[in-house]
C-alpha cells in the first residue's frame, strides 16, 4: 500500500491539513489508486447519450453509472451543485477539502473499489 511518505509533497501536505494522522496512509493510499497522483487526472464517460448518473453497466454487483471525476480523489463533479465550477477539483485545497468533506459523512465508501482493495471497507 503506498503511504503519504511516497505520495507528492503537495498532496501530502493537505492531507496531513485535512485528515487526522491516523488516516494519512490511507488517504495517500486512496488517491494512488483513483488518479495515479495526478491532480489533472479526469475520467470522463459521459456523453450526449450518457449524461452524469445513467446507467453504463454493473461490475459485479455494483451498478456503474456515468461520471465526470476530477483530480487527487477522482471527485465526481455530476455530483456538484449545478453552479459549482468543476474546474476548482484541480486545485489540490478543493480536492483533497472535497475528499475529507465525503469522507467524513460516508468514510471511504464514495471510493468504493479502490477502498475495498485496500481493506478499508
Amino acid at each position: 500500500m503506498s503511504t503519504i511518505d511516497d505520495a507528492p509533497a503537495e498532496l501530502a501536505e493537505v492531507i496531513r491539513e485535512f485528515w487526522p494522522e491516523s488516516e494519512w496512509d490511507s488517504a495517500a493510499a486512496i488517491s494512488k489508486l483513483e488518479s495515479g497522483w495526478s491532480a489533472f487526472a479526469e475520467a470522463d464517460t459521459t456523453d450526449y447519450a450518457h449524461p452524469c448518473g445513467a446507467f453504463l453497466r454493473y461490475a459485479g454487483s455494483v451498478r456503474v453509472t456515468a461520471e465526470r471525476s476530477i483530480g487527487w480523489f477522482q471527485i465526481n463533479a455530476c455530483n456538484l451543485p449545478p453552479d459549482w465550477n468543476p474546474a476548482h477539483l484541480f486545485n489540490t485545497h478543493h480536492n483533497v477539502g472535497t475528499a475529507h468533506d465525503m469522507w467524513t459523512r460516508r468514510g471511504w465508501s464514495p471510493w468504493y473499489f479502490s477502498a475495498r482493495k485496500l481493506g478499508l471497507i
